[in-house]
């Protein structure tokens, strides 16, 4: 044997004595494993589709074999696996935003904001959670439910869709396309797609459910929140849709008197309307978005445009309270 050959089978044991060494001792081994950015899934379940643990020896794996591991799982949209020094191991993860889920041939369905159906594995159910049930919505109802999600993300987050445990779709003899929520608290809410958004401000809209089966109806074209007995929702609309149609009638026929009247009203309307405005651009009252209330700067109280009631911030119990008379 030549010493050339000698030096290079010497330098190939020492290669492979010093490798496997290396792999049979503790500096090979990940001591420390860390998840960022997950909020549906939980930190084990992650390492599990990833294939980590503390016996993983992370160096001999490289960090795009634990992300395409991880990407399998379609919840999530983004990964980034970063080693770090000590043998730490850290995953970033971006995952889907959730808005419900929903069940089709016996089969379960996460629905994300982007009108994306992601089936649900046994393993994954206890996510379902998070989400309310969108029970009876056809796909293009759905649809439409994501759009007003999608284009309000940074309002409606997670946190507010948490507070819903189940929306179905309701008819009534105003509007057959609106949304009846069932909140976690045991609360319901009635509104349209469109108003959805209103939801954002939930936490605010408490201070108004006082009493027993009561209700709020949203109406974000008005900034209106209307609080009802559940049991009178139809009654009560149909009764209204009825003294519109009415009341129109009897415009097209009402005499000189009934003119003049009308003309009275909306005069007095209207000057109603300016001196608000003026009170507005006084910066007396100003709309407060987080309330969905008017607040004056110099009392210190809320106003319900709707009802004309005015409310004072609590600190003790952290709400609105009416203002005593």
């Amino acid at each position: 044997m030549s010493l050339r050959t000698g030096i290079l089978l010497t330098v190939l044991v020492m290669a492979l004595t010093s490798f496997g060494v290396y792999y049979f001792s503790f500096d090979a081994l990940a001591h420390v494993l860390s998840c960022t950015g997950n909020y549906y899934l939980t930190d084990h379940q992650i390492y599990h589709l990833a294939g980590m643990s503390y016996q993983s020896r992370m160096w001999l794996v490289p960090s795009m074999v634990y992300e395409k591991r991880i990407e399998k799982m379609p919840l999530v949209k983004d990964v980034y696996v970063q080693k770090g020094r000590n043998g730490r191991l850290l995953v970033h993860v971006q995952e889907k935003v959730v808005i419900g889920y929903y069940t089709k041939n016996s089969q379960y369905y996460l629905l994300t904001i982007d009108n994306e159906s992601i089936p649900i594995d046994k393993a994954y159910m206890s996510t379902i959670v998070h989400f309310p049930l969108l029970n009876g919505f056809s796909g293009t109802q759905r649809k439409k439910i994501c759009a007003i999600f999608k284009k309000n993300e940074k309002t409606l987050t997670r946190s507010v869709i948490e507070k819903i445990a189940e929306m179905v779709p309701y008819k009534t003899s105003f509007d057959k396309n609106m949304i009846k929520m069932t909140m976690q608290d045991g609360n319901v809410v009635y509104t349209s797609i469109s108003s959805l958004v209103m939801m954002a401000k939930y936490q605010a809209m408490l201070t108004r459910l006082q009493g027993e089966n009561v209700c709020l109806l949203l109406d974000s074209t008005n900034h209106a929140i209307e609080k009802i007995n559940c049991d009178d929702l139809n009654s009560k609309k149909s009764t209204s849709s009825s003294s519109k149609k009415t009341e129109e009638k009897q415009e097209t026929s009402s005499d000189t008197q009934t003119s003049d009247a009308n003309t009275t009203t909306t005069t007095t309307t209207q000057d109603a309307t300016t001196q608000d405005t003026t009170t507005t651009d006084n910066s007396t009252l100003v709309w407060d978005d987080s309330t969905g209330l008017y607040y004056d700067s110099t009392s210190g109280y809320y106003m319900d445009p709707n009802s004309g009631i005015y409310y004072v911030w609590d600190d003790t119990t952290q709400s609105l309270q009416p203002l005593s008379e």
